[in-house]
């Protein structure tokens, strides 16, 4: 007489290892991925949320002394600055480009300047002009 087993058959083995080798040798594939290869290959049909209970899971990074970068952020906003671009359309619909330099500290304007044709050699320049005075 046979005990009955119950729910979902067991993996076999062999194919758990399948799993892992595939997870590891393909870390871009996901669950689906090998579930389809599986199926396709060898005929093997298993769900990916069964899969996944296989897939090694990546080991957690141990805590770095090193700086993150947020904390480098804060350490240096003093000598920080950000630039940006953006667009304003006029009453007559003529678009026009306005360069913002802003301390990141204060979030003071340092500098700004608008233009219709923006260029490098403009860009720099108004960098020039924001450090120099």
């Amino acid at each position: 007489m046979e005990i009955a087993t119950r729910g979902r058959p067991r993996v076999p083995a062999d194919v758990q290892k399948l799993i892992v080798e595939m997870a590891t040798n393909n870390p871009t594939w996901g669950e689906e991925r090998i579930a389809d290869e599986l199926l396709l290959k060898i005929g093997v049909q298993i769900s990916p949320r069964t899969i996944r209970r296989y897939i090694p899971k990546p080991p957690r990074r141990p805590a770095d002394p090193a700086q993150r970068w947020m904390t480098f952020v804060r350490n240096h906003t003093k000598a920080i600055i950000a630039t940006d671009f953006f667009v304003v359309v006029t009453a007559t619909f003529r678009l026009i480009y306005v360069f913002v330099i802003m301390e990141l500290d204060t979030r003071r304007i340092l500098h700004f300047n608008v233009t219709q044709h923006p260029t490098a050699e403009w860009t720099l320049q108004q960098f020039r002009e924001c450090v120099s005075g």
